[in-house]
């Protein structure tokens, strides 16, 4: 089957992300003795955002923890602004890495400020150059490689992620996990090759009508981030849950016009072959992305995308994303939409034009 190429901005920003990454991953290793300078004393770090800022934060915490043994843990940007008491620890040295595409949205902006007035160190991670997030962080690392025009954010949170990754690498002084990374870029690249007809091909299809994304650990951010993305392209109803979470109500929708996409780990892979037969059994269309299939896998869903990546399953994080971005585009397409602007979005959220 022949895949046409379309003529959008998001689809060019999907497929050429393996490159876009490519050249990102230099601009941050060569901050690797600032990195190492401001990570030296904090003992948590506050992983800050809004959107896909915040779902890649999500990811960004628990690697960050997993990776480094420094405590960790996700805010949205509007809880620094009001309800910094739940958020703000008095008995540990802590650090803020804000996340955000523009570095200009509002809640991240207040946030900042009200960061610096703690006297809290911010890293600040955007891909726009002498935004306010840039200009006025402690220490920024600006991705221009992965700026994007399309209103939905597909290589820019992936590229976050990385970015995160390497961070943790650089801090736990893991320098064989930076050489894991670097394999991330070829990777994507072989990966989007083989699985752009399987999201097409589900993407077509007109009985899926809700859709729902389950992972575990890490792979909670994502699958957060893959809710939105089929939310903002094809505005078709959409879950990201933490996957055995998922049981326990959500799965009251499941019948046979639900997609469930499982994103399959290493540490608790048995238990989530075993959540795929239930799901199976009540109904659902079945889609699990993983490292490596089996026979089991394979027997019960009814698509797999398999990485083939060997990499860990903290370092290749970043993969699972670009099928489902495909998924959403297709999907999209199907139904009619431009997944290049979405109905009542922006490229950034100015709350002062309110």
């Amino acid at each position: 089957m022949t895949i046409q190429q379309p003529d959008t901005m998001i689809f060019s920003e999907i497929i050429g992300q393996g490159q876009a990454w490519r050249e990102m991953i230099p601009i941050v290793l060569d901050q690797k003795a600032a990195i190492q300078k401001i990570f030296k004393d904090i003992e948590e770090v506050l992983f800050i955002g809004c959107g896909s800022g915040l779902n890649a934060s999500f990811t960004a915490s628990v690697l960050f923890q997993m990776s480094t043994q420094k405590g960790a843990c996700t805010v949205p940007a509007a809880e620094i602004i009001y309800f910094p008491k739940g958020v703000f620890r008095t008995d540990r040295k802590t650090g803020a890495v804000l996340m955000s595409r523009s570095g200009k949205t509002s809640e991240i902006v207040q946030a900042l400020s009200i960061l610096r007035k703690c006297h809290i160190p911010t890293i600040g991670i955007t891909c726009h150059e002498h935004s306010p997030l840039a200009d006025a962080s402690d220490f920024s690392l600006v991705l221009t490689p992965v700026l994007e025009q399309a209103v939905p954010t597909t290589r820019s949170v992936t590229g976050m992620i990385i970015v995160a990754q390497l961070i943790a690498a650089i801090v736990s002084g893991t320098h064989y996990e930076i050489n894991r990374i670097k394999q991330l870029p070829d990777l994507c690249e072989n990966l989007i090759d083989e699985c752009k007809e399987q999201a097409q091909q589900i993407g077509n299809r007109a009985d899926i009508k809700r859709f729902a994304f389950v992972g575990n650990g890490p792979y909670y951010g994502l699958a957060r981030e893959s809710q939105l993305k089929i939310k903002e392209m094809t505005l078709q109803p959409s879950d990201g849950y933490p996957l055995f979470d998922f049981r326990h109500g959500p799965q009251s929708t499941v019948d046979e016009n639900m997609l469930i996409t499982v994103l399959i780990s290493d540490s608790a892979r048995e238990q989530e072959i075993q959540f795929i037969r239930d799901m199976k059994s009540l109904g659902a269309v079945i889609w699990v992305i993983c490292d490596k299939s089996d026979n089991t896998i394979r027997q019960t869903a009814d698509y797999v995308v398999e990485l083939k990546s060997n990499l860990n399953e903290i370092s290749r994080l970043p993969l699972y994303l670009p099928a489902v971005q495909l998924l959403a585009f297709y999907h999209a397409q199907s139904l009619g939409l431009n997944p290049d602007v979405p109905h009542n979005l922006s490229y950034w959220i100015d709350l002062s034009r309110k």
